[in-house]
């Protein structure tokens, strides 16, 4: 899977610039302007962009994508979205398939969900001494350990199905689910006895 790295393009913070390092141009030289699927047929990584909710726009030029979102939502929802967009257009534009249906290996969710845990997950758990730590990912399952304040507590499988395995599979349709690796009867510290 490529490096889509993001960053802030205007000052409103209304428009991200997502660089993907592919080596190869995404697009023949100048800039592409897509505000509609029909305007974005033919083009993998603009028809995936644009499928994503929330999404207005999509220009496309050599090594990046610019996303213009709409007002109603906060790139908190789209950023990852997005990412897996252009991830999942860029496989269907290598392989000549359609932009909504690769599928992402196991390494691929690893790495998205690694990304998502550093960014989203484990800095929330963290405000109740809690961490979730990526063990692997095996046929779209994901395994992790809850640990601290996570392991023991009589919420952890509520914050793991409802909080975590939802939001991921906003972001990773394909998700087949989580194990939950977890001797939650151990542990020194858990936040509920």
């Amino acid at each position: 899977m490529p490096d889509v790295r993001t960053y802030t393009a205007s000052e409103t913070d209304r428009i991200r610039r997502f660089v993907v390092e592919t080596g190869e141009p995404l697009a023949p030289p100048g800039r592409h302007h897509y505000m509609s699927a029909d305007e974005a047929r033919g083009n993998p990584i603009a028809e995936a962009v644009l499928a994503v909710p929330g999404v207005q726009e999509a220009m496309i030029e050599h090594d990046s994508v610019l996303v213009l979102r709409r007002d109603a939502v906060s790139w908190d929802d789209l950023e990852d979205r997005v990412a897996y967009a252009i991830s999942t257009g860029l496989q269907a534009h290598a392989t000549g398939a359609v932009a909504a249906g690769p599928e992402l290996s196991d390494d691929g969710i690893y790495e998205i969900v690694d990304r998502m845990f550093q960014r989203e997950v484990n800095p929330a758990v963290a405000q109740h001494g809690g961490r979730i730590e990526l063990i692997d990912v095996q046929d779209g399952t994901v395994v992790v350990r809850m640990m601290g304040g996570c392991q023991g507590c009589g919420m952890a499988n509520v914050t793991l199905r409802q909080g975590i395995e939802s939001q991921l599979r906003r972001v990773i349709p394909q998700l087949r689910g989580i194990q939950d690796i977890t001797d939650h009867a151990a542990g020194e510290t858990p936040y509920f006895k």
